[in-house]
């Protein structure tokens, strides 16, 4: 099914309170002021957008050059928030008893204005305007966490846009090495077995991968992407208007590779059970399991109150951390660290990182001349784990995990809903690609508590109230069921088999133009 972009502007603007423009959601994870970056430790941003609703963590320094943090939350209008920062007192530091923290003060207004999905600007107060770039790990090591440097195959979800932006086609490939240790792509347009195989190489200075289709049969010409945390964002020219460069957006959730016996997996979503065989020869299996990035919150803090939070950031196979706390003296402050990430052994169906949570002071204040800062100690260790727990449906490994501080007993974390809609519509309102299905549609009717698609041919309903998040929808044809699908709502478009276009606001989902 497609929809002109006019229909389909019209029917998201019919099922929101107000329609976005915005032709990009920025990612979620660490931030950082570009000036700023210069190998010494300084000041940053743990941002969060889902929705319009805009939420953001800055770990930065007090006059005297404590270490301290604030956060600011708004609704985005277009591309731009502005919103008090607010400073904390009294909350918990690490080993002591649970206690809340209260809001102290603001020392005045923040705005954060983004270009892309990567890019942007910060305003702080006291201070000029300044750009402000998505924390990338750039490095080339081997592995199958690495999209640079791919062992094994890379599972990617494709979705090429027209020039308004609107669903052009979708495209299930892999990103792959052939036996002669080339990079590659394999499209698969019906079936298992791959339709078109293309050369790929590797923009070591943008960090992109380019992909020449010209010479197989596929009507794509070429590729041009970048995979950052999950996300797939680039451009397509196809073989029909060779001069014309389409935006390309999309998904990266798994990659596996079968070495000495043993199949490695990275996943958000989705794993093979031990036991499996590849080419009927048994394995054991490890798997990397990936949380999504961005706001994590220790669940039995969640009291209503202001307490501690966690930024976690994992890239390729590095975790980085950022933990936002309290003193002994009841003032904020924030500890970082980062170390290796990856599986807990074979067959564990875990994963882990473990490293030291560093404390700093002597960077930039508010308002301040800039000053780098310098680590003044060691906090002690953290360890943040992540299984799979059949007996816990909902939220899934990539949301909820296990965080053990210094000094404390481990403790359940949950990745942060910002936008977190009861009603079924909400969720469900807006544009989608079903990969179950192979559906392009939009939901913008409700009829007897179900959703229905633009054309009545799709309803989706929750027939599972311990699970709220899984949804059932069937397809019909006239007054015959055409086909069935359970699925799993995504949280800031990953961990489903059903990608979202744009939410029930009309924002486009992706990374935006990234050039």
């Amino acid at each position: 099914m497609r929809l002109s972009s006019l229909i389909v502007a019209s029917l998201l603007a019919c099922s929101a309170n107000s329609w976005a423009a915005r032709n990009f959601t920025p990612q979620a994870g660490t931030w950082i002021v570009s000036s700023e970056l210069d190998g010494k430790p300084g000041r940053g941003l743990a941002i969060d957008v889902q929705g319009n609703t805009f939420f953001m963590q800055v770990f930065g320094y007090e006059k005297n050059g404590d270490a301290t943090f604030y956060t600011a939350t708004g609704q985005l209008d277009g591309n731009s928030v502005t919103a008090p920062l607010v400073r904390y007192t009294g909350g918990r530091s690490f080993g002591s008893a649970a206690r809340d923290a209260v809001e102290d003060s603001s020392p005045g207004d923040v705005t954060v204005s983004f270009s892309n999905g990567l890019k942007g600007t910060v305003q702080f107060p006291g201070e000029a305007s300044a750009a402000i770039e998505r924390f990338a790990i750039k490095e080339f090591t081997p592995s199958i966490s690495n999209p640079l440097a791919q062992l094994g195959q890379r599972v990617l979800r494709l979705m090429i846009l027209d020039k308004n932006l609107q669903f052009k086609q979708y495209r299930s490939a892999t990103l792959q090495r052939n036996s002669k240790d080339q990079l590659e792509l394999a499209e698969y347009v019906d079936g298992n077995v791959p339709s078109y195989i293309s050369p790929c190489s590797v923009d070591a200075e943008k960090a992109q991968i380019l992909c020449n289709s010209a010479t197989s049969g596929s009507n794509i010409k070429s590729l041009r992407f970048q995979i950052s945390g999950g996300q797939i964002a680039g451009h397509a020219t196809m073989k029909e208007a060779p001069g014309q460069v389409l935006p390309l957006i999309g998904q990266s959730d798994s990659a596996m590779n079968f070495a000495n016996q043993q199949l490695q997996q990275q996943n958000y979503w989705s794993i093979a059970l031990p036991g499996s065989t590849v080419t009927g020869i048994p394995t054991r299996h490890t798997h990397q399991l990936m949380p999504i990035n961005g706001t994590w919150i220790v669940q039995d803090e969640l009291t209503g109150k202001p307490g501690r939070g966690l930024a976690l950031d994992v890239q390729n196979s590095t975790m980085v951390l950022q933990v936002f706390n309290y003193g002994a003296n009841s003032q904020p402050t924030f500890h970082m660290g980062s170390g290796t990430y990856g599986s807990t052994g074979p067959d564990t169906q875990a994963s882990r990182a473990e490293f030291a949570l560093n404390q700093y002071a002597g960077g930039r204040s508010l308002g301040g001349a800039a000053q780098s800062a310098h680590q003044i100690a060691e906090a002690g260790p953290v360890r943040i784990d992540l299984a799979v727990n059949r007996e816990q449906p909902t939220p899934h490994f990539s949301q909820r995990g296990t965080v053990t501080f210094p000094g404390e007993a481990p403790k359940t974390i949950v990745r942060m809903r910002l936008d977190d809609p009861a009603s079924l519509a909400d969720k469900l309102f807006g544009e989608w690609y079903s990969l179950p299905m192979q559906t392009h549609l939009v939901f913008n009717k409700e009829k007897d508590g179900a959703v229905l698609s633009s054309d009545g041919a799709i309803s989706c309903e929750q027939k599972y109230p311990d699970n709220p998040d899984r949804i059932t929808c069937t397809k019909t044809a006239g007054e015959t069921v055409a086909g069935t699908a359970t699925f799993d709502l995504p949280l800031l478009n990953q961990g489903s088999t059903w990608i979202q276009i744009r939410d029930r606001f009309g924002n486009l989902q992706g990374l935006g133009n990234i050039d």
